[in-house]
C-alpha cells in the first residue's frame, strides 16, 4: 500500500513537472544543423518566455538543412514562425491567425531586409536568425501595447578573440618566449666557454 502511495505520488510530480516546463518554455526550437550555439538557444527560450507573459503570443524557429520530405511547419494561432531551408535559400516568417493584424507585411519584410538578409549572405545565420526573432518580437510586443526588457542580442565582433582564443595567444606567447630565453642562455653559456679555453688554454 505504501508502495503504490508513492508510484502515484512520483507520477503526480512528474506531470506537473512535465506540465510546468512546456508553460514555462513556450519556444517552439527545431534546428536541424545546430546552427545555434547552447546561449543563443538560451537566450531564445528567455525571449520566448518574456514574449508569452507580457504579449501573448509564442516563437517557433525552424531551421532546415534541406525542406524535401520533411513535414509541414505552420504556426499555431498565437504563434509567430520563422522558417528556413538553406538549400532551397527559402525563408520566410508566417503569423497565427490571431497575430496577422498586429503586423503587417511590409513591417516583416523591412526587418528582414535589415536584419537578416544581410548576414544570411556573410552566412551568418545564427546571427541573422537571433537578430530578426528579437527585432520581430519587440515589434510584435508593441503593437500589442508592451515593451520587452530583453536585449538585442550580443555578437562577437569579425576578427576578435574571445577569452579561449586569448588564451591560447598568451600561451603560444609564453612558448615562444620561453624557447628564446633557452637559446640565448644557450649562447651566452657557449660563448663564455670558448672565451674560457681560449683564454686559459689557447694564449697563456
Amino acid at each position: 500500500m505504501l508502495f503504490g502511495r508513492k508510484i502515484c505520488f512520483f507520477l503526480i510530480f512528474i506531470t506537473l513537472c512535465v506540465f510546468g516546463e512546456s508553460v514555462a518554455a513556450p519556444l517552439r526550437l527545431h534546428d536541424e544543423n545546430r546552427v545555434l550555439s547552447a546561449t543563443q538557444t538560451r537566450y531564445l527560450e528567455n525571449l520566448a518566455k518574456e514574449v508569452a507573459q507580457k504579449a501573448g503570443f509564442n516563437l517557433s524557429v525552424v531551421l532546415l538543412e534541406d525542406s524535401r520530405n520533411k513535414r509541414d511547419f505552420s504556426p499555431d494561432s498565437n504563434e509567430i514562425l520563422l522558417y528556413t531551408a538553406f538549400v532551397q535559400h527559402l525563408h520566410h516568417v508566417q503569423l497565427g491567425k490571431n497575430l496577422e493584424s498586429f503586423l503587417p507585411k511590409s513591417t516583416i519584410e523591412k526587418l528582414q531586409q535589415e536584419f537578416l538578409f544581410p548576414e544570411y549572405k556573410s552566412a551568418r545565420y545564427d546571427k541573422g536568425t537571433l537578430l530578426l526573432a528579437y527585432h520581430l518580437s519587440k515589434e510584435l510586443a508593441r503593437a500589442k501595447g508592451t515593451t520587452l526588457a530583453t536585449e538585442p542580442p550580443e555578437f562577437e565582433s569579425a576578427g576578435s578573440l574571445n577569452a579561449a582564443g586569448w588564451a591560447f595567444v598568451a600561451i603560444i606567447f609564453s612558448l615562444v618566449f620561453y624557447a628564446l630565453y633557452k637559446r640565448g642562455r644557450r649562447t651566452s653559456a657557449g660563448s663564455t666557454s670558448r672565451r674560457f679555453h681560449y683564454g686559459r688554454f689557447g694564449w697563456r
